[in-house]
Formats: structure tokens, sequence, C-alpha cells
């Protein structure tokens, strides 16, 4: 069987604007893969990661805006966390 990216396991951290998904994940990582801000609204992009995860093998970490953006480009941002969710 050819086992290609999408095979691999995905863990994604969804949830309320400003909750702090992005810092979890740098912090997570050990590294800042995501821009962390106190202002709302600064994840705009789903930020993929591959990683290496002992015992799970080869893994892909999901950042995501949150699902309760209600700023101008809230609605775009909103649709593509929901993109993220159905993968």
């Amino acid at each position: 069987m050819k086992r290609g990216r999408e095979n691999r396991p995905h863990i994604g951290f969804f949830g309320r604007c400003n909750l702090g998904k992005s810092s979890l994940i740098n912090r997570f990582l050990g590294q800042e893969v995501s821009i962390i801000s106190p202002e709302a609204g600064t994840t705009t992009d789903i930020v993929r990661k591959s990683i290496e995860i002992p015992g799970i093998g080869a893994s892909v970490v999901i950042d995501t805006a949150g699902i309760d953006d209600t700023s101008l480009i809230g609605k775009k941002r909103i649709e593509k966390t929901r993109e993220a969710m159905r993968m």
C-alpha cells in the first residue's frame, strides 16, 4: 500500500478565538510554528506541521483560526477551519 501524507494521523486544534491554540501547539512542538499575539484573529491560514511522535510515527499537527471569529474576514477564517475539520 502506498503511504502518503494523507494517511498520517492528523491532530487538529479547534476552538474559540484567542483561546491559546497556537500557544499550545508551539509549546507542544517546542518551536514557534504559529504566530501568537494577545490580539484575537491572529491565525488566519491553517498551519500544518509534520512531526514524528514516538509510538505513533509520522503525524501532522494542525492549527486553525477560532470558530467564533466575528472580524471582517472571520467568515473566510471559519470556512478554512471547517475544511480542516473535514480532512
